[in-house]
């Protein structure tokens, strides 16, 4: 049976502002593979999927360096060093949207990219959102917000007009909520704003 490798001589190789690149050694503990690998530290993020109470998605539009595309994706962004990921998912959607919503379920989270990275991605629902206040950009964010009706948002992966693997991910655990009975209010325990 596999098990987990002894890691060792985590070495700091480039620090950045967003991330951290180190060097690891490790070792398996059933055979004798070994080797140096990279892996990346970065914050935990958040991922909002906001309904208002027409059942409409609130997307954010905004142009993307690392795929060089302008793409359409859920309000997120980073979770800060201590801060609870629900206080962050708050803060991200009403910095990106103005939105604030009545009720707060936390959909579940995931490894980003688990072969490299260490961190995950939280994924909470919004519910009757509605965009009071003005948006609070960071100085290099430009983001336009665009609402669709939630049964529009599958077509819209099949087209590839959302393609960020992350907010598929959201969707998918807001359909298995959806599939398991409802978001009843036992599951927003503790959630509430």
């Amino acid at each position: 049976m596999i098990k987990k490798w002894q890691r060792s001589n985590k070495e700091l190789v480039y620090k950045a502002h967003i991330m951290r690149h180190c060097q690891v050694n490790a070792h398996s503990l059933t055979s004798d593979k070994k080797g140096v690998f990279d892996i990346i530290e970065c914050l935990d993020w958040v991922n909002v999927l906001a309904l208002t109470a027409q059942k409409e998605v609130i997307l954010v539009r905004q142009y993307r360096l690392g795929t060089d595309a302008v793409t359409l994706e859920l309000p997120g962004g980073a979770v800060h060093r201590g801060e609870d990921p629900l206080i962050g998912a708050k803060r991200e959607l009403e910095e990106e949207t103005g939105g604030v919503a009545k009720a707060w379920t936390k959909l579940g989270h995931s490894d980003v990219n688990p072969a490299f990275m260490e961190n995950h991605c939280h994924f909470f629902l919004a519910q009757d959102v509605e965009l009071v206040k003005e948006q609070a950009l960071d100085p290099q964010e430009e983001i336009e917000i665009v609402t669709v009706p939630l049964d529009d948002i599958p077509k819209m992966f099949k087209s590839g007009e959302i393609s960020h693997s992350l907010n598929h991910a959201a969707f998918s655990f807001y359909w298995m909520s959806v599939c398991d009975g409802g978001l009843s209010q036992a599951k927003r325990t503790g959630l509430q704003p």
